[in-house]
């Protein structure tokens, strides 16, 4: 499947329809950028924001398709249109054909009916040249969430200094919080923006300029997306939506490192399952280490973590906690990277909302975190140790 990046807008009085299609446009690289309920929403568009494709449905043509097609074509010269109805009159249908529409689909249809229908009659108007060229997604970094099952583990902290130890390499970097509801990555880096991950969702295309506007520039140049600090807005926010854009934002940065809340919802499951590699985190309780091994098990068939996963102990070892035999009995798995325990220096750099790279903290703890970056990038042998052991000391 080629990799355009189509943008689609609905035209439908059912909302329902375009929600319902969300996730396998997402899938398949089409962007659902608007939904309007009237045809006169669309017109009302800038025409250099108009969408590369238009799905219209018969219930907003006030009777004659053709002429919405027309008006439409008239305003967006280059869209793809494909109709949608139930019970239209053939007779209508192939007159709103003659008028320009490339498609027509009899509801209810399934969704991937309407994936294939959109990708055919785009490619076809693009082969004669009447469709405007589609966004090119050329993947040219990697996704990489961080996460665990388990709140209180360091995720956020390994998720922000794993992404100061690779801008620290000269690479591109983004960082996106994704604990939507209650995520610290601000706290951590002592970051403020007005903006979040919900400003660019409704963005058909994400440019350079989009990001250096929207995004806030930490010292280590990394750039980071906060999250939302009304709460409010998190429910308006389509995990389908959050991971095509992380699918965009890979076509500028050489790596988007996310940090996911602790639940296994839709958002976490469809990010790790869109991930290049996926960095599981756990601390040498049971507890830990027994919930992260259900989820690797439990999403085997879905998400195939044991494939992608970079498995993490974080304060290994820790005062009463469990032997390293103890961990590799109760886990079973290698770890990619372990990190000790840094006790009062670790809590005083997050407090002061210091990455460990920052001048003003003991510069032993960030020696993890740049090995860790080499694992990460493949410098060195992901399949490092088959107990836990610090990464460095």
């Amino acid at each position: 499947m080629s990799p355009l990046s189509i943008d689609l807008e609905f035209v439908d009085t059912d909302a329902q329809v375009a929600e319902a299609s969300r996730a396998a446009l997402a899938e398949s690289g089409i962007a659902l950028s608007a939904r309007s309920v009237s045809l006169d929403a669309l017109l009302a568009r800038p025409q250099g924001t108009c969408p590369h494709a238009v799905v219209l449905d018969v219930s907003v043509c006030a009777g004659e398709p053709a002429l919405a097609v027309r008006q439409i074509l008239t305003h967006c010269p280059e869209a793809v249109i494909i109709i949608t109805g139930a019970g239209a009159p053939a007779s209508s249908i192939s007159r709103a054909v003659s008028a320009g529409a490339r498609g027509f689909l009899l509801k209810p249809y399934q969704p991937a009916d309407l994936v294939a229908t959109v990708r055919d009659a785009y490619e076809s108007a693009r082969a004669l040249g009447r469709a405007r060229p589609a966004h090119t997604t050329t993947r040219r970094g990697k996704l990489v969430p961080v996460y665990s099952p388990k709140g209180g583990v360091g995720c956020t902290t390994i998720a922000t200094n794993l992404a100061v130890a690779l801008a620290s390499k000269g690479l591109s970097v983004a960082l996106v919080d994704l604990d939507l509801q209650f995520g610290d990555v601000g706290s951590v880096l002592d970051l403020k923006s007005a903006n979040s991950i919900a400003d660019l969702l409704a963005q058909p295309e994400i440019t350079q300029e989009l990001v250096n506007d929207t995004f806030v520039k930490h010292s280590s140049g990394v750039r980071v997306l906060l999250a939302p600090e009304n709460l409010a807005v998190v429910e308006t926010i389509d995990p389908a939506d959050a991971v095509a854009l992380l699918k965009k934002l890979t076509a500028l940065f050489d790596y988007v490192v996310c940090d996911l809340w602790s639940s296994l919802e839709e958002l976490s499951t469809q990010t790790m399952r869109a991930a290049d590699q996926v960095v599981l985190v756990t601390t040498p309780e049971l507890p830990a280490l027994r919930n992260l091994q259900r989820v690797v098990t439990a999403t085997r068939d879905d998400l195939h973590l044991e494939e992608k996963a970079l498995f993490v102990g974080n304060r290994m070892p820790g005062k009463g906690s469990l032997t390293p035999e103890q961990i590799l009995r109760a886990f079973g798995r290698p770890f990619a990277a372990t990190f000790p325990s840094e006790g009062v220096g670790v809590t005083e750099a997050i407090n002061r909302g210091l990455s460990f790279f920052d001048a003003r903290v003991n510069p032993r703890i960030a020696k993890h975190y740049r090995t860790f970056a080499d694992v990460v990038v493949g410098k060195f042998d992901a399949k490092v140790q088959a107990h836990p052991a610090p990464v460095t000391r």
